[in-house]
């Protein structure tokens, strides 16, 4: 059994590695606006694609998919 295989979403899941002290700092951004450090690295995902893709250095994603 995975540890996270009772998680309630359909979101998919991506692991990520960082330095101690980027860690640190998102725990602290993700606190002072009142996120979850994963819900604070959605929004800046989201964020840079949405930045790619006005640029057309990817084309527009259908919303939702």
């Amino acid at each position: 059994m995975s540890l996270f295989e009772n998680v309630a979403t359909d979101k998919a899941r991506i692991v990520a590695y960082c330095t101690h002290d980027m860690k640190r700092k998102l725990e602290k951004l993700a606190d002072l606006r009142f996120r979850s450090v994963s819900n604070l690295i959605e929004a800046v995902l989201a964020e840079e694609i949405a930045r790619a893709e006005a640029s057309g250095e990817l084309p527009p994603s259908d919303q939702g998919k």
